[in-house]
């Protein structure tokens, strides 16, 4: 709009001036020597004008023959960065649809003339990792990174991704140390360095991430209380290899919270009874039932070796008259039962057990009792039960040994109870037990 207004301005006053010219006449001479010239002045300014117009298309057109190289490059230039632009959309596409191999292809012949090379060598380096081809992936990654500064963060952690993607975790963790050196308080960097501490076990290193990933809030409130009790679990493991002193002070170094753990406990029991404090575990134990009853933390206890001393029977028996319906509480009574002898007492544990909960390796238990006393109809039937119940292609359940470390136990804690109805060929008793 300003330009037609400006070229109206110019119309307007050229014909003005031509107008006034015409009406008031005026010539122009011009004189050289003997040369004399003389014109009308609107003439001469026609002329003048023609000149200029004609001057200036010679100018424009010299212009136009000189800047030729100039745009002809240009005009190469755009023409490559569109090939480079197709090249990559066609790249992205194949590595979407899978074709890997044709992907890498498109994406790397035109990653030197694209307007974003990193992008193609990123790109490059999924589909190089997708097929297998490791040492490309790291070779385009490694070109990628020399593409700046600004980009060795983006780089590099694409390459952990892609190590942990492929299994390779301790090249990942290392890729990842490095980068947590430079961006310690990176989420992603923190994220992937967990997934490297669990696959690897590296409970130390992941003790020392746990502030970091609570303040910036990395992972939930419950995956975060589970890596503290992993951590908690395999510090125990560690101070019970180094004796019983280490793992003394690293029990009571833990918070409260986990301490009141039952998988912490439960490790710290292991310890103790490595090293074979077996009544500090057994005590321990009954406290802990005592006030947070626990099924699991009950088979341990029911368990414990026979140097643990207590009278084991006895507690169970005690805290079945808190809780006379209990399965597990019956079938372990009956257990302790076994271990002591006491075949009548228990039967009746074994089979108030099954009446309330039919659990395979209740009727195990009780199947291995009953051909003991020759009641070989009962214990078939007792075996055909616990195999009805038990999934598909799994065993036949085993009765329980108080095996709860790794370390051997003595002899007659270890044996089961078929083998101890073998060893003894002696009458049953006629104690009573309690009524189901």
């Amino acid at each position: 709009m300003l330009r037609l207004f400006t070229a109206l301005l110019i119309l307007i006053a050229a014909v003005a001036g031509a107008l006034y010219i015409s009406h008031e006449g005026g010539y122009i001479l011009f004189s050289l020597g003997p040369w004399r010239i003389e014109m009308n002045l609107v003439v001469f300014l026609t002329l003048l004008a023609l000149a200029g117009f004609v001057l200036y298309l010679l100018l424009a057109t010299l212009g136009r023959i000189v800047s030729l190289p100039r745009r002809l490059k240009r005009w190469r230039h755009q023409r490559k960065l569109a090939r480079a632009r197709n090249d990559l959309s066609h790249g992205l596409l194949e590595l979407a649809e899978g074709d890997y191999e044709v992907a890498e292809r498109q994406l790397t012949r035109s990653a030197a003339r694209s307007e974003a090379p990193l992008v193609n060598y990123l790109a490059a380096a999924i589909a190089a990792q997708r097929r297998g081809a490791r040492e490309m992936r790291d070779h385009y990654l490694a070109i990628a990174e020399q593409g700046g500064r600004q980009a060795r963060t983006a780089v590099r952690l694409l390459q952990a991704q892609l190590q942990t993607d492929g299994g390779q975790w301790e090249e990942a963790q290392a890729t990842l140390t490095d980068l947590l050196e430079r961006e310690p308080d990176h989420r992603r960097i923190l994220e992937l360095m967990v997934a490297c501490c669990t696959a690897l076990g590296d409970w130390e290193r992941l003790e020392h991430l746990l502030p970091r990933l609570r303040r910036h809030r990395v992972v939930s409130e419950e995956q975060l209380t589970e890596l503290n009790r992993w951590v908690a679990r395999e510090r125990l493991t560690y101070a019970a290899s180094r004796g019983p002193g280490s793992l003394e002070r690293t029990w009571k170094e833990l918070p409260r919270a986990l301490r009141g753990d039952d998988d912490a406990l439960g490790t710290y029991i292991d310890g103790l009874l490595l090293h074979g404090q077996y009544k500090a575990a057994e005590a321990l134990l009954r406290r802990r039932l005592q006030k947070s009853w626990n099924d699991s933390m009950l088979r341990r206890y029911a368990a414990l070796p026979a140097a643990a001393g207590g009278n084991r029977l006895g507690q169970v028996e005690t805290w079945l008259k808190e809780r006379p319906e209990n399965p597990v509480l019956l079938y372990l009574a009956g257990i302790l039962a076994l271990r002591e002898r006491l075949w009548g007492r228990a039967r009746s544990y074994l089979e108030a057990a099954v009446a309330r909960s039919a659990q395979p390796e209740y009727f195990r238990a009780l199947g291995a009792l009953q051909e003991h006393l020759g009641e070989q109809d009962a214990a078939k039937a007792s075996y055909r039960h616990a195999l009805d119940l038990a999934a598909p292609g799994e065993p036949l359940p085993e009765l329980p040994e108080p095996r709860t470390t790794k370390s051997p136990v003595d002899d007659e804690t270890a044996i089961s109870v078929a083998e101890t109805y073998q060893a003894h060929n002696e009458d049953p008793s006629t104690d009573a037990g309690p009524a189901r």
